[in-house]
C-alpha cells in the first residue's frame, strides 16, 4: 500500500511542474509578442520616402516675438505637401464625373459630383436618345466640403425605355464644363 501513496505524490509533482512550465512559456510569449508591438511605437523605424511623387507648396515664416516690442527667433511654418496631381480648382475647366445613374420607384436618378469646390452656379442636364435632346432640366451646384455637386436630377416617369446619353453642362464662377455619361433604362 506503501507504494501506491508514493505513485500518486509522484503524478502529483509531475502534474504541478508541467503547469509551471507552461505558465512560465506563457509568460516569455506574452513578453514578446508585448515587446514587439510597442517597440515600433519608440520612432526607432524610419518611413522611407517616396521619391518623385511629392510636391512642396510653400514654406511661410513667422517672426515670434518675445516680451514687449522684443524681437525673437524666426519659426518655420511646416511645408505643405501635396502628393498626386494638379489642384483641381486651378483647372481652366470644370470637371466631374456621374456618380449614379438608375431607375428608383420608377424614377429615374442621376447624381453628380464636381471635381471644384464652387460656391454656386448652374447644371443642366440634357438626356439624348437616337440623337435627339429628350430632356431637360437645370438644377443650382451644392458646394461641399472639398467638392461640389448638383442638385440632383429626378426625372419624373415618361421616358420609354433604351439607352440615354447623359450630358450636364457646368456653368459656375466664369468656368463651364461638360460631365458625360450614360444609362439604360
Amino acid at each position: 500500500m506503501a507504494q501506491k501513496r508514493k505513485r500518486r505524490k509522484n503524478k502529483k509533482w509531475i502534474l504541478r511542474l508541467t503547469i509551471v512550465l507552461l505558465l512560465v512559456a506563457a509568460v516569455f510569449v506574452c513578453y514578446f509578442v508585448w515587446d514587439s508591438y510597442f517597440k515600433d511605437k519608440d520612432g526607432d523605424i524610419e518611413i522611407p520616402k517616396e521619391q518623385g511623387t511629392e510636391k512642396i507648396e510653400k514654406v511661410e515664416e513667422i517672426e515670434v516675438t518675445e516680451g514687449e516690442g522684443g524681437k525673437g527667433n524666426v519659426a518655420e511654418k511646416e511645408k505643405v505637401v501635396q502628393y498626386e496631381g494638379e489642384d483641381p480648382n486651378d483647372l481652366e475647366e470644370l470637371t466631374g464625373v456621374v456618380t449614379y445613374a438608375g431607375v428608383v420607384d420608377g424614377n429615374l436618378m442621376i447624381r453628380v459630383n464636381i471635381d471644384q469646390f464652387l460656391s454656386g452656379g448652374s447644371c443642366t442636364l440634357n438626356l439624348i436618345k437616337d440623337g435627339s435632346n429628350v430632356y431637360s432640366e437645370t438644377t443650382e451646384i451644392v458646394s461641399m466640403v472639398s467638392t461640389s455637386t448638383c442638385d440632383g436630377f429626378d426625372v419624373a416617369q415618361g421616358l420609354s425605355s433604351g439607352n440615354y446619353n447623359i450630358v450636364i453642362t457646368l456653368n459656375s464662377e466664369g468656368k463651364t464644363g461638360r460631365i458625360s455619361g450614360e444609362v439604360n433604362i
